[in-house]
């Protein structure tokens, strides 16, 4: 058994946390894994921080070294700090009053959990006039941005505590004193155990205060497993041994997934989640709820029994009340479609007619609903297959095969059921089929890509409407990877805003990058603009006008979902008036791109002036490169910054480029840089797709200190007939042990 069964539970914990990551990625705060609550939204620009990276949840100490590997064992996480423990040894205390460190243990990254200690809450030993007990926030640390505690509800053993959070977001923590500490849970972002320790410490500034939880290497080991039965006899060691730790709800719910994908009894995984249930018990009841919905979602994941997990989301449904899980209960809505989607195929693939045409006619309007789910196109694709409708069987195998990466998910699917049904692949099948119907296999992988252009932003809205004269263009710019996963979903939700909006409202420019492995489309001028100036540390990033955009990262099925948070923070923009005006001219003479862009209106910027900085990117419009990732086609795609990265500043009140580019010496410094990349990476990319022909020079003016675009224009501009072919040319399996070293979050 591989570590599949601990990667699909990690995407249940911490879906939002999807990117991929340059080796030794640091973060400053738990905060990152948990804007995804929120839904999309810009974040503010901080240049000097190269720890800002959205998507992840990476603790460093000051040298940059992990601390959740720094110094741990397993009875105190505190021992590579400069003093003892900053917990309370003795005996028990009897009542609430004191000083407690408030603990969230949570996922950090990939297999590890962090115990992030984020300050001091103070509780009073008398009581107000009203009665009550009173507590204080005091000496809050670094792990959490700046909270705020706006109320407290405290009684002899009970306390519930509710911090305001710079940005917008809430803590909640609720918790009961048993055995001198405070169990309970928190709700930020998503609800997890929490607790508070008790302390004589008034700061907790000479401590680490982000350390690996003391039962970690103990779940650890127990992950490790990869027999089946090893894992979860290890798992069921853990909990038993360990009742109190607040990883026990992450070795629970591995236990019931590992029990779910190996086809467990239904009776079994009933008494292995009632077990789960009263374990949790001491942590309060919503977190006894949020186990409820998180077992429903892990059921339809694993794609068990159809029948025992529809009769248990409807009952964990009834069984959240708590309104503060209300996105939980929509999360079990999802499930239960996707548990119905496992029953639809299995009645598609059975003698029962009438069964099957209903099937089919309920995953017929879930696609409407996920276009890109890749259980539902399957199950459509195998009833049009048995119903003899050879040509739209075809197209819906071709969408599986063409479009980023449903095969591969449909086939990891499948691989986690070793007695689940022997399918064959749905490239293996299309081939069947086109031979049959052709005679040949000649045309099909044309076909594919007529598909892929078809299919693949079939979502996006319908172009608007032009935007008045003197508004602020959006530019969006996206850094991606082309052997990047977690990339596709934003590779697409940009390409389906190019739909929707003309380029005079917004232009998208796409910088790649060898994150996390080679990509050919990359270029010295796309690293610079993505580590040096905005300090970026994870693909995908998206900036919009200057400001990047939190959890863009995921697949293919997310991106409808990423365009229309971006399609709302692109509309709060548009109607901004401009300050300055670009104006940009470009054409190609003999084989040099004569260029010529000028910025009127600095004179309205005051003191601003001296900030802003004119930069010019030749963009190639479309290359036709099957990447790693699945992504046919890459648009708008930067190939060189004019002036270099920096750009140019104003000189005597006037700011403009002009410049003359062979369009030859272009291409030969971009062959240059790929051929010494494959010097020093030990590599040979296949393919390096350098057309040329087809460009926009695009031309945007930006503050340098507060990173705001203030306005962008562009032109499109021909070189000559393009030599490049409309065929996808394919990527190499080929990549260097260096390369393939730096890890995804959300690879398996």
């Amino acid at each position: 058994m591989s570590r599949g069964w601990w990667n699909a539970l990690w995407i249940v914990l911490v879906c939002s946390s999807l990117a991929c990551s340059k080796p030794e990625a640091p973060a400053k705060n738990m905060a990152e894994a948990d804007d995804a609550a929120g839904g999309l939204k810009l974040a503010p620009p901080d240049p000097g921080d190269a720890d800002d990276d959205s998507g992840k949840a990476r603790i460093t100490d000051k040298s940059g070294k992990s601390r959740a590997s720094a110094g741990i064992d397993d009875t105190n996480p505190f021992k590579d700090s400069a003093k003892n423990s900053p917990i309370e040894e003795g005996a028990p205390r009897k009542s609430l009053a004191g000083r407690w460190i408030l603990v969230l243990t949570r996922p950090a990254q990939e297999q590890q959990f962090i115990d992030f200690h984020t300050g001091i809450v103070a509780v009073s030993a008398a009581k107000d006039d009203e009665g009550r007990l009173t507590a204080k926030w005091t000496a809050p640390t670094e792990v959490l941005p700046p909270a705020k505690l706006v109320s407290s509800e405290i009684d002899n053993k009970s306390i519930r505590l509710t911090f305001d959070i710079d940005g917008g977001s809430k803590l909640d923590f609720q918790g009961t004193l048993k055995d001198g500490v405070v169990y309970g849970n928190a709700l930020f972002g998503n609800c997890l155990p929490a607790r508070l320790l008790p302390t004589k410490a008034e700061a907790l500034d000479d401590y680490n205060v982000s350390p690996e939880p003391t039962d970690a290497r103990a779940l650890s080991q127990a992950f490790s497993q990869k027999d089946p039965q090893a894992a979860l006899k290890a798992l069921a060691k853990f909990v038993a041994d360990r009742p109190q730790s607040p990883l026990g709800m992450m070795a629970w719910e591995t236990s019931v997934m590992v029990s779910a994908i190996q086809d467990a009894a239904p009776e079994d995984v009933e008494q292995l989640i009632a077990d789960y249930d009263q374990a949790m018990a001491m942590w309060g009841s919503r977190l006894q709820q949020t186990l409820q919905g998180n077992i429903g979602i892990i059921l339809a994941q694993t794609k068990y029994n159809p029948d025992f997990s529809l009769k248990f989301v409807a009952t964990a449904d009834k069984s959240i009340t708590d309104e503060s899980l209300k996105d939980l209960k929509e999360q079990l809505k999802t499930a239960r479609e996707g548990i119905l989607t496992v029953q639809a195929l299995k009645y598609i693939e059975s003698d029962d007619a009438d069964r099957a045409e209903k099937a089919f006619g309920f995953l017929t309007k879930l696609r409407g609903k996920n276009p890109f789910d890749p259980a539902v196109l399957y199950g459509l694709a195998r009833y049009l297959e048995k119903d003899k409708q050879t040509d739209e069987a075809i197209a819906m195998f071709a969408e599986l095969v063409s479009l980023p990466m449903l095969e591969a998910f449909l086939q990891r699917e499948w691989a986690q059921k070793a007695n689940g049904p022997k399918r064959d692949l749905p490239s293996a099948t299309l081939a069947k089929l086109w031979e049959a119907k052709h005679g040949k296999t000649e045309g099909l992988d044309e076909f594919k890509d007529e598909i892929y252009r078809k299919r693949v932003v079939a979502f996006a809205d319908k172009p608007s409407t032009e935007a008045p004269a003197g508004n602020k263009l959006v530019l969006c710019e996206l850094f991606t990877g082309s052997s990047c996963p977690p990339c596709v979903g934003a590779d697409i939700a940009t390409g389906a805003l190019e739909v929707t909006y003309p380029k005079t409202q917004v232009i998208v420019l796409r910088y790649h990058q060898h994150i996390p492995g080679p990509d050919p489309l990359t270029n010295s001028d796309s690293e610079d603009r993505f580590s040096n100036y905005y300090h970026g540390q994870g693909t995908p990033t998206v900036v919009l006008n200057g400001a990047p955009v939190n959890n863009v990262g995921g697949y293919l099925p997310n991106s409808p979902d990423i365009y229309r948070g971006l399609k709302n923070l692109v509309n709060q923009q548009l109607d901004s008036k401009a300050t300055v005006q670009v104006d940009v001219k470009a054409r190609v003479v003999e084989g040099t791109l004569q260029l010529l862009a000028n910025v009127t209106g600095l004179d309205q910027l005051g003191d601003e002036a001296k900030d802003v900085r004119l930069r010019i990117v030749i963009a190639e419009d479309e290359v036709h490169f099957l990447a790693r990732n699945g992504v046919r086609g890459h648009e708008m795609v930067v190939r060189r910054m004019v002036g270099g990265p920096a750009g140019v500043e104003p000189k005597d009140g006037k700011l403009s480029i002009k410049e003359s580019i062979p369009l030859a010496d272009l291409k030969s410094s971009l062959a240059t840089y790929l051929k010494k990349y494959e010097e020093d990476e030990g590599i040979d990319f296949p393919a390096k797709p350098l057309d040329l022909k087809r460009l926009h020079v695009v031309a945007f003016v930006q503050n340098d200190e507060s990173k705001e675009i203030l306005q962008t224009n562009a032109i499109a501009v021909t070189a000559s007939a393009s030599t490049a072919s409309n065929a996808i040319t394919p990527a190499s399996a080929k990549a260097s042990a260096k390369a393939t070293a730096k890890k995804t979050q959300t690879d398996n």
